[in-house]
């Protein structure tokens, strides 16, 4: 069936007349031979052959030689349009330098910021089941207790009834110290996991091997796997220590593996688990040895969904968790008090990185307005040397140059410019990325990772690309409708570029005053919310007071008499410090992000079935409450004597006082925290309420353990001084190795330093986004002095008039000046909508300040008319000097 053809393409026609043309002249030949011209053609077409086919073959040549000479005339003139582009930047110095620096400031942020977004967010954890881990929690909804770990018979159950998993591993911090090979005593970040844990992270040893079932068992050989780090760091990379044994909390451990580098699982805080990995230790509790203690939760439970296991199928499963364990153990599990429990079941990827998360995004969305600001001033910068070129493009027009041409010319020119930004904007974030990572608050999962690598490189090119396009398209569109007459007449009159242009630039800046208005004003909200984190009271006085924490091994600790006679040497030691003033010590420190919590009874009170008391808890040393400042409002400190065998008290806070004795004298109540069922403890003092977690958060009340009665094992001692907390480092490193040589210091800081860290994300986010407000409002105010800088120049006749009809120079003054009002205060009321549309992303983000907060609004709205006003008046008090008869003359 014949096929038709509406159009036809260059070569197709040039093949079907030189067809036409062969066919012609065998018909002619064949005519002078003597044969009739019916016969003649029908000779020709038979001599020819098939013509379809002939045709094909030569139209695809056709169509190949015409690509080719296509191609070589388009990158012909895009060499041509390249070398004019760099000539004219090169003449053009001081707006090529000024662009080139915005492009890159612009450009340098974004691919810094995503740099940390591709290191935090996207970039796969080096484990092969990454995408498939979640993270096993106890939720009882209510603040402190949204997330906990599972207990060792929780664990067992839910591994038993989870079958949406093909495994689930655990694993819990431990203390842990090294000595030995020639280095110092070190405290390391030990994991005691089960012997599944690798195979469920999907990770293999670099050398040695990983655990196997039978490993950890009660009674046999103590084995440790090391991290690339620690193996590195402290043995040299010596692979001849595979099957050897290294000292560890004094007593062998033979060490079986090494993890490949950047493998450090919890590689970012996991719950309680806050420390990247040094060792991994294989547990020694099963199913059958382990004690039915259902309070003691202190296991994270780690699954590895099956590859078909929809979030439905994990649904029913925790349902079933819940179900049995409410069946079987109501008291626990289904009273009142724990009416709001059930098991939860969370991403990995969400646990580690969902907090910051949204913060990072706002960052990403914060470097963009200023990407777009600088896009703007550029574009405003485009169209002011376009205005100078009016008559050169409007020859160009008149010569034969289509308006596509000069489109592509001018285009040409946006992206030479943003391609050399660019590179220049690669360079600034390379610096950024490293002043980010200085500046990091500590909690930023995997950030000391983010580096320029190839995917940052690929979006830098991809942002230049996007960036010249939009600095390039409306300056373009503008100059291209250049006409040749108006060029001309517009020369002859000095240098009127019209309305049209002028409203292009002031919109231009009003959107770049409206989008740093935003920034300025989540600055100033973060900047409100720091200072009124800054001035909470947290209950303790940190000046002067140094802490340092230490954990002794039990295998020569083995006994609460020891643990308790080292302390109370140590304590004696530091009293002897000279400049240390008071001295006592506590576990867990209060802002350490340490702590646990749990349930207690009040003699003579009656279960409270709707809540039963709860609180938080510590162990303290004698002259605690005087060493970090915490005063003592009724009864007495602990005392030596308050030791094992004594009788047994507690100190509680004023909240637990007021909120189970609010009209009783709390002095000599008792309470059973944490002693057997059915002993109590003596309430023989009441403190005031320290804010323990972090400043915002004021915690629930807090009952303080004789630290002699109750050893831990490890303690946070603190020393308040008379002189600089610092300088006491190696003091306290001193005190230690008089009672134990091997025995590690860590965490020497003065409380001070504890306070600035807990609150170091919030500085972190207040600096980051008041430094891209700077800039936002650098740019602007660039921006607007450009504006009314080329205002002053197009209407440089009409003020010219004015002066020469009497005008005054104030007048004039102010008739610049209120022009960039105008424009700022169209950027302020676009920008105040914008800021309002975000507050309730930035709300996240602040304490004890509305994210709509009229006072930060008005103050930051006064700072850009003041900005406004400062950058129209150079240009304006520039118009007053212009003279009346060389404007009218030139005029």
């Amino acid at each position: 069936m014949p096929s038709f053809k509406f159009w036809r393409s260059r070569p197709e026609l040039e093949v079907d007349e030189e067809l036409a043309s062969h066919i012609e002249l065998l018909t002619r030949r064949y005519l002078e031979q003597g044969m009739s011209e019916l016969e003649a053609r029908a000779r020709a077409h038979e001599r020819f052959g098939e013509r379809d086919g002939v045709r094909a073959q030569c139209t695809t040549i056709s169509q190949r030689m015409e690509a080719r000479v296509r191609r070589a005339e388009y990158l012909e003139e895009l060499a041509q349009d390249l070398k004019f582009a760099l000539r004219t930047l090169r003449k053009s110095r001081l707006f090529t330098v000024v662009a080139l620096s915005t492009i890159a400031i612009g450009v340098g942020a974004n691919t810094a910021i995503f740099s940390v977004i591709d290191a935090v967010l996207l970039e796969a954890p080096p484990y092969a089941n990454a995408s498939r881990l979640m993270v096993l929690f106890n939720s009882y909804e209510q603040e402190g207790l949204s997330k906990t770990p599972l207990s060792a018979p929780e664990f067992f159950d839910v591994r038993a009834t989870m079958h949406s998993f093909d495994a689930i591993a655990a694993m819990r911090p431990r203390p842990a110290t090294v000595v030995g090979n020639g280095g110092p005593p070190e405290g390391l970040s030990a994991y005691v996991v089960t012997p599944n844990f690798f195979q469920v992270l999907g990770a293999n040893a670099a050398y040695g091997r990983t655990f196997r079932d039978g490993d950890g068992i009660a009674n046999g050989a103590s084995l440790v796997v090391l991290s690339h780090a620690l193996w590195t760091r402290r043995y040299g990379a010596d692979t001849s220590l595979i099957g050897k044994a290294i000292t560890i909390n004094a007593a062998p451990y033979t060490v079986i593996g090494v993890m490949p580098p950047g493998l450090r699982f919890p590689d970012d805080a996991l719950g309680y688990a806050k420390s990247p990995a040094d060792i991994w230790i294989p547990s020694t509790y099963d199913a059958q040895n382990t004690p039915p203690n259902r309070g003691n939760q202190n296991l994270i439970a780690m699954g590895r969904r099956k590859p078909g296991a929809t979030d439905a199928n994990i649904r029913t499963d925790l349902g079933l968790v819940s179900a049995r364990f409410k069946r079987e153990l109501p008291d626990r599990y289904a009273s009142l008090r724990a009416k709001n429990w059930h098991p939860i079941a969370v991403t990995l990827q969400d646990e580690t990185v969902g907090a910051v998360k949204p913060v990072l995004l706002l960052f990403g969305g914060a470097v963009a307005f200023v990407l777009l600001i600088a896009c703007m001033n550029v574009a405003n910068l485009l169209i002011d040397r376009g205005s100078l070129r009016t008559r050169e493009f409007a020859v160009r027009l008149a010569l034969g140059a289509g308006r596509a041409r000069l489109l592509r010319q001018l285009l040409t020119e946006s992206l030479v410019l943003t391609t050399f930004g660019g590179v220049l904007g690669v360079a600034v974030a390379k610096i950024l990325v490293v002043v980010l990572t200085r500046l990091q608050p500590g909690d930023i999962p995997r950030l000391s990772s983010a580096t320029v690598n190839g995917s940052v490189l690929l979006f830098a090119l991809g942002v230049s690309i996007i960036t010249g396009l939009l600095i390039g398209l409306l300056p373009a569109l503008q100059q291209s409708r250049t006409g040749l007459a108006g060029a001309m007449n517009e020369s002859s009159r000095g240098a009127s570029d019209g309305k049209s242009r002028r409203h292009t630039r002031a919109i231009l800046v009003g959107v770049e005053v409206a989008l740093a208005l935003v920034l300025l004003n989540g600055a100033g909200l973060l900047g409100r919310s720091f200072a009124a984190l800054q001035n909470i009271e947290p209950g303790f006085s940190a000046p002067s007071a140094m802490t340092m924490y230490t954990s002794l091994p039990r295998t020569r600790y083995d006994s609460a008499y020891k643990i308790a006679n080292f302390y109370e040497q140590l304590q004696n030691n530091l009293a002897t410090i000279p400049g240390a003033t008071k001295v006592g010590g506590i576990y867990p420190l209060p802002m350490s992000g340490e702590g646990w919590s749990g349930s207690f009874d009040i003699e003579g009170v009656p279960e409270n079935p709707m809540e039963g008391p709860h609180a938080e808890f510590a162990a303290a040393m004698p002259g605690y409450f005087g060493a970090i400042g915490i005063p003592i409002v009724q009864g007495r400190d602990f005392t030596a004597e308050d030791k094992i065998g004594r009788e047994l008290v507690v100190i509680v806070d004023e909240e637990l006082a007021r909120k189970y004795w609010l009209n009783e004298n709390a002095i000599g109540k008792r309470v059973n925290a944490a002693a057997a069922p059915g002993v109590f403890e003596t309430v023989v003092g009441v403190v005031k309420h320290v804010r323990t977690e972090k400043p915002e958060a004021f915690g629930g009340p807090q009952i303080y353990l004789p630290y002699m009665q109750h050893p831990q094992g490890m303690i946070y001692s603190v020393v308040r001084t008379s002189v600089s907390p610092n300088t006491l480092a190696r003091a306290l490193r001193g005190a230690v190795e008089l009672l134990d040589k091997d025995l590690p210091v860590s965490k020497l800081q003065s409380m001070t330093e504890v306070q600035l860290k807990i609150v170091a994300r919030q500085r972190f986010n207040m600096l980051m986004i008041g430094m891209l407000a700077v800039v936002a409002l650098v740019l602007a105010s660039v921006g607007l002095y450009g504006v009314m800088s080329y205002l002053v120049t197009q209407r440089a006749r009409e003020i010219g008039i004015r002066m020469a009809l009497g005008g005054q120079a104030s007048d004039v003054r102010w008739l610049v000046v209120r022009e960039s009002l105008w424009i700022s205060l169209g950027g302020l009321a676009g920008g105040t909508i914008a800021t309002l549309a975000l507050s309730g992303v930035l709300g996240k983000m602040l304490y004890e300040v509305k994210a709509t907060d009229p006072a930060t609004y008005a103050s930051i709205a006064v700072l850009l008319l003041s900005v406004a006003s400062v950058a129209a008046y150079g240009p304006a008090r520039r118009a007053t000097r212009v003279a009346p008869l060389e404007v009218l003359r030139d005029g």
